[in-house]
């Protein structure tokens, strides 16, 4: 059964089925039409990422105060003397040009570092210099001391709070080739980190090469670490002391959510994570500035269920087209099946009239009453599919009793007379009622009739009748139960046998009321 058929005679469940799939296809759309647009979004933050990390490393290592600290540190003969731990002749001169740039730039603090690492001029816009600080440890002096210039963001040692280094190497000439004797410190704060970070309207934060949030803005992110957290890991990031004191005794919660790009749940929402690597020559490696964009916000459901209604609405529209064009094509293909099997039938019904007058020019060739039943019992074997056939005709003088006129195919011969009331064939003699015995597969039962002990697939009892009266009763075996046109036809044809019959037996008479006590 195809699905125009099924439709057509279960359209309720069709129909839900339908709904079932166009609300399941619809559902994909949606989710597909809302992971597209997270996607989108999660793009767009990735590149708004990448613009800040430039604008940062703009404002750091490639901004005025770095290039100020570059050139002074490589110009300056006094600041040049004193990293390189020579006599001065006007100390304060040093204290003097630190003070300048410092406050030219908005710094917090400018030193000078010696090539052994120890701080030895400082000028503190708090006046809490830090000359005389032990910083070699620091990675942004190591830098220095390598020839490059680096930004380092840490806890401050002398304060406590958080600040951004920018380092500069001192050169022993005024020449870049010549030997680094120190660096050129200056300490900014972190405003304009956190004013990059708070400009984001959904999250962000600056990851230290070991993972610590070193700035953000959220404040309860402050200060975890992203990924796991090991022992090995902690004790690393404790010996470095760039977070100060902060580790020393607490242990850092973890990040709720990783850092890496895409789409993350946060709270039961769905955030699109956007990373971009910002590189201020860390030997660490490079910091790690994420932006954060909440999709619950920007991308909301709404647009989702537009669409997944819209795919449903047009999938159960389609489905509904195709399915009204089978059933249109299934009831031309009935109507034409119809017609065809019509056509077909009165091809048959010509046939069998064709055959049937034949038959009655058969009959009428014989002179004899055997010999028409013969030859009709004969010819029943093509028309009507008999396979064993007798008839039995009234006794004229004695109407209570059958005499055989003919039979054919029988395994023994049948009686040659029965009465009418007794077996099978005798009871329909006295009803006069056409009767079909469907007998049981496998032969479970048999019929006592004028053929004797038998099982076929069907017997068909028909008493003949002419001018209202009894003239006979013919017992046709088939090998299947007859249909109802066939049972038309073989009516149809013992009536040609009834009419062939009635000039060589003369009047017929009734059969006796009576006789059924008999039967």
């Amino acid at each position: 059964m195809n699905m125009a058929a099924f439709g057509w005679q279960r359209p309720r469940w069709v129909w839900t089925a339908l709904l079932l799939v166009s609300v399941g296809f619809g559902v994909v759309v949606g989710g597909a039409q809302h992971r597209s647009q997270a996607m989108e979004r999660l793009e767009l933050l990735q590149t708004l990422a990448q613009r800040s990390s430039l604008a940062l490393t703009a404002q750091t290592l490639d901004g005025q105060l770095m290039g100020a600290i570059s050139l002074l540190g490589l110009m300056d003969a006094n600041i040049q003397r004193e990293a390189d731990n020579q006599p001065l002749t006007n100390p304060e001169a040093n204290l003097e040009s630190l003070r300048i740039l410092g406050q030219n730039y908005g710094a917090e603090g400018v030193f000078v570092v010696g090539k052994d690492g120890i701080v030895k001029s400082s000028w503190d816009r708090a006046n809490q210099p830090s000359t005389g600080l032990d910083i070699r440890f620091r990675p942004y002096f190591q830098s220095a001391m390598q020839g490059k210039t680096s930004v380092y963001a840490a806890v401050s040692m002398a304060r406590g709070d958080r600040s951004v280094y920018f380092a500069a190497p001192i050169r022993a000439a005024s020449h870049t080739r010549a030997p680094v004797v120190g660096a050129l410190v200056a300490r900014h704060d972190v405003t304009a980190v956190d004013r990059l970070l708070s400009a984001q309207a959904n999250g962000a934060l600056l990851l230290a090469p070991q993972g610590v949030v070193f700035a953000s803005s959220n404040a309860r992110w402050q200060g975890m670490m992203e990924g796991p957290l090991d022992a090995q890991r902690l004790q690393a990031v404790r010996q470095l002391k760039q977070f100060g004191a902060q580790f020393e005794k607490a242990t850092p919660e973890p990040l709720p959510f990783s850092a890496q790009a895409g789409l993350q749940i946060l709270e039961g929402r769905t955030w699109a994570v956007a990373p971009a690597s910002l590189d201020w020559n860390d030997p660490a490696g490079p910091w790690t500035l994420v932006l954060l964009e909440d999709l619950t916000r920007t991308v909301p459901q709404t647009a989702a269920v537009v669409w997944g209604a819209g795919g449903a609405s047009v999938l159960m529209l389609l489905a509904w087209m195709a399915l009204r064009l089978h059933q249109q094509r299934l009831v031309q293909q009935q109507a034409h099946l119809r017609l065809q099997a019509y056509a077909q039938q009165q091809e048959a019904q010509v046939v069998f009239r064709r055959a049937l007058s034949q038959l009655s020019l058969a009959l009428q060739r014989q002179p004899q009453v055997g010999e028409r039943v013969q030859v009709f019992l004969q010819e029943c074997r093509a028309l009507l599919g008999v396979v064993q056939g007798v008839v039995y005709l009234v006794d004229a003088p004695t109407p209570n009793r059958l005499l055989l006129a003919g039979s054919c195919a029988c395994a023994s011969p049948p009686p040659e007379q029965i009465l009418v009331g007794q077996t099978l064939l005798g009871q329909y003699a006295l009803q006069q009622e056409p009767q079909v015995v469907e007998t049981p597969p496998q032969g479970i039962w048999t019929v006592r009739s004028g053929l004797g002990q038998t099982a076929p697939a069907a017997l068909v009892l028909w008493p003949m009748r002419l001018q209202g009266k009894l003239l006979g009763v013919a017992e046709l075996a088939l090998m299947h139960a007859p249909s109802a046109q066939e049972l038309e036809h073989m009516g149809d044809a013992l009536a040609v046998l009834g009419s062939a019959l009635e000039a060589l037996v003369g009047p017929v008479r009734d059969v006796p009321v009576a006789m059924e006590a008999a039967a």
